[in-house]
């Protein structure tokens, strides 16, 4: 903001070194670079070491003329927790463990241990003072220290009574507050004006609770001023100057309060309501004839113009911005402010607040995290990703320069087709890092195809301070082909036959994704009911796509070869054999010899089964065929599963007429171990297909069409691939079916 200025030219070099510090260990990718470090930063070493810095994650805790003590609530070692930051030269000591506790306005701070309390100089160095409060009882407990006075209260029936234990002269002298009444119960102590305590309290009289304030005279002991605080509650902030009180007040629900600025002179009783907006951890501190407010918590909360530091005067009542967050307020000695907060210009740190030479209060930067409050983009990571199996589900990562809530959304691209996928917003970690997963599914939940995509990211700051971020890059989609995948997705898909037209659909569309999108499907086009029997063999041709195997009712065998385009999936068709109206059933896909090709088997209608080896040759895609079994005619359906039961090659299933599923295991030398029964009532299915892996565990799975017997009144089911041999289908799982896939004349495939 324009308010604010640094206290010495040092600071802007020292904050872009320790930056530049901070980004060096970071390694980003090409196209999520880190930003630059300004020219001439690795020279400033020493401006760093001068300059006062506060740690970043560390509040300030205690304040004096010579400079404050923090602690770094981010480090778990309580011999490094405390720091002691001087102004004038920007050194940070680093405390002896302990437990440590300031004032405001003053250089001298405690350490506590047990009753004992070593009250330190930090401007001087003097010799410790040691109070101990073990005479008080194990009641009593140190709650402020007010210049070189503990406060400590002890609870009495019905009340709290406020002692104050200093040493003067080596003598440990204790006072009870007097004034306040026997039964005042004290929620907060606040510091402000030099001398003096404001206890807030509640009392009761006459069966009447209120919440009052209490302006302790801390050199005489005594309560100099006791008022009520009309609609304010115990948790309020106070101020108090020479000339007024000042205090927050809420109106209406806790979580969706309306936050007052109260505000009245010290001599009369009249209230001034300042109504500021919704609120509920307002910071009120007085500054001679201004009065400084903002409400905490910009960091973990949503757009509020509240988390703003603004001043407005007293005489007149003009207000001023002057910072774009507020953590905490402070008096000084002098009356100026001491607060801890942030503005988009200069960053995270601490601001003296103190008037110009117009009078009006102005902003001095005095001690920096180093930190901006505008999203910094420090490093990321954007990898290629293979969908073949969940193992490969990855994520986007980006890494800020800060924790908080730091919102992020992706959008890809796939260039080939120009469908996308739009991440759903998520949120950063408490260390800075935004992750985003994707599972490999595009916004209609069908499956990303192979190929490069773009992408977007845009980040923003959920409490709408700063600029959004935002960066773009290339990546790739590249898993490995699918045996029963149509559409390069490296994900199977399913083909359906109405009449004569053909039609590709996702597999993990249709199976996963139940009724909540319209199902996308490719037409593939007409004069498919030329054919009586279609198999879907894999990679029969050699190239890298799915084929398709269809023989037609004059007995010829014709081959569509995979184009990988997802749009016209099937080259033009190129006859490959004739004859072979002599099979009943056809069906290939599994690799029975174990060559990386896959097989075709056929059963004659004398029940041979004869094995057509594939040759990866599209011209002649098999070799001549050979006689691997009788008696085959026992079964209406038989399917080539892949490799279902784990052994060396591809494995076959066949249905019997009774609806009783028999497994034969491949050996890999094109013949099969003896038959094992895997289940029963399957003749409930219209149509068996192996899928391929739908669910991404790396099993084969199959889909059938059932459970009713009979087009027209079927759904779709899975039985998911479980690898062991003795049962290698779990139980089936029903599947929302659209009704394209039970409608008669229907056909899957």
């Amino acid at each position: 903001m324009s308010r604010v200025r640094t206290s010495r030219g040092r600071l802007a070099l020292a904050v872009t070194a320790a930056l530049a510090v901070t980004l060096g260990t970071v390694a980003a990718v090409p196209a999520v670079a880190a930003p630059g470090a300004a020219a001439g930063a690795a020279q400033t070493g020493k401006a760093v070491q001068e300059t006062p810095a506060l740690l970043p994650g560390a509040i300030v805790v205690g304040n004096g003329p010579s400079g404050f003590l923090s602690r770094w609530y981010e480090d778990t070692t309580p011999s490094s927790a405390f720091r002691w930051t001087r102004y004038a030269d920007g050194v940070t000591t680093t405390l002896p463990a302990g437990t440590y506790a300031g004032g405001a306005g003053s250089d001298v701070i405690v350490r506590s241990e047990g009753t004992r309390h070593e009250l330190l100089d930090m401007a001087t160095g003097a010799d410790p003072v040691v109070v101990d409060l073990a005479s008080l009882g194990d009641s009593a407990k140190f709650v402020r220290l007010a210049g070189s006075t503990l406060v400590v209260e002890v609870p009495r029936a019905g009340g709290t009574a406020v002692l104050l234990v200093d040493s003067v002269d080596g003598t440990v002298r204790t006072r009870e507050v007097q004034g306040l009444p026997e039964n005042a119960s004290v929620r907060r102590y606040d510091l402000g004006a030099p001398g003096t305590l404001t206890l807030v309290y509640a009392a009761t009289t006459d069966g009447a609770t209120s919440v009052r304030a209490a302006v302790v005279d801390v050199a005489g002991g005594t309560v100099a001023e006791d008022r009520v605080l009309p609609k304010a509650s115990v948790s309020s902030d106070v101020s108090v100057s020479a000339t007024h009180l000042a205090w927050a007040e809420y109106h209406g629900m806790k979580h969706d309060a309306e936050a007052v600025l109260a505000l009245s002179g010290r001599s009369g009783t009249d209230v001034t309501r300042v109504p500021l907006g919704k609120g509920n951890d307002l910071r009120v501190e007085l500054m001679g004839d201004w009065v400084a407010y903002g409400v905490a918590g910009a960091s973990i909360s949503g757009p509020n113009p509240l988390h703003s530091l603004s001043v407005r005067s007293l005489t007149d009542g003009r207000t001023v911005d002057l910072l774009d967050t507020v953590d905490g307020i402070r008096a000084e000695k002098d009356g100026a402010l001491l607060v801890q907060g942030a503005t988009l210009e200069h960053g995270e740190g601490l601001y003296r607040i103190a008037p110009g030479p117009d009078g009006t209060p102005a902003a001095t930067l005095v001690a920096s995290t180093g930190r901006s409050l505008a999203l910094r983009l420090t490093g990321g990571t954007v990898p290629d990703f293979d969908f073949t199996t969940k193992s490969g589900d990855s994520g986007f990562t980006w890494q800020f320069e800060r924790a908080g809530l730091v919102e992020g959304r992706v959008e890809v691209t796939h260039k080939a087709t120009g469908k996308r996928w739009s991440s759903s917003s998520s949120t950063t970690e408490p260390s800075g890092r935004l992750w985003v997963p994707w599972s490999g599914l595009l916004d209609n939940r069908t499956a990303a195809h192979n190929g490069e995509y773009t992408w977007r990211m845009t980040a923003w700051p959920v409490n709408g301070i700063g600029p959004s971020v935002e960066r773009i890059g290339t990546f790739q989609v590249s898993g490995k082909q699918a045996p029963h995948d149509f559409s390069d997705s490296s994900s199977p898909d399913l083909l359906l036959r109405e009449g004569g037209a053909l039609f590709v659909y996702d597999a993990r569309q249709t199976l996963f994704s139940g009724t909540e999108v319209p199902l996308e499907r490719t037409d593939v086009g007409s004069g498919w009911g030329a054919y009586d029997q279609i198999v879907t063999p894999g990679n029969l041709g050699g190239a890298r796509f799915a084929d398709v195997a269809a023989r037609d009712t004059t007995g010829a065998l014709w081959l569509h070869l995979g184009t990988g385009d997802a749009a016209a999936p099937f080259a033009q068709r190129v006859k490959v054999g004739g004859g072979w109206q002599i099979y009943d059933r056809i069906t290939a896909g599994s690799d029975l010899n174990g060559d990386a090709r896959p097989d075709l088997v056929a059963v004659d209608k004398d029940g041979g089964l004869w094995l057509y080896k594939g040759t990866g040759n599209s011209a002649a895609p098999f070799e001549p065929r050979v006689k691997i079994g009788h008696g085959w005619g026992i079964y209406d359906k038989i399917v080539a599963t892949g490799n279902i039961g784990g052994a060396a090659a591809g494995d076959l299933v066949g249905r019997d007429k009774d609806g009783v599923l028999w497994l034969y295991l491949g050996k890999g030398d094109g013949t099969f171990a003896p038959r094992t029964k895997i289940g029963g009532s399957w003749d409930s299915y219209s149509a068996i297909v192996a899928v391929g892996d739908a669910d991404r565990d790396g099993l084969p799975d199959l889909v059938v069409n059932g459970p009713e017997v009979g087009p027209g009144s079927g759904g779709l089911q899975l039985h998911k691939g479980t690898g062991d041999w003795k049962a290698p289908f779990e139980s089936p799982v029903n599947i929302a079916t659209p009704d394209e896939f039970t409608r008669l004349g229907s056909t899957l495939y």
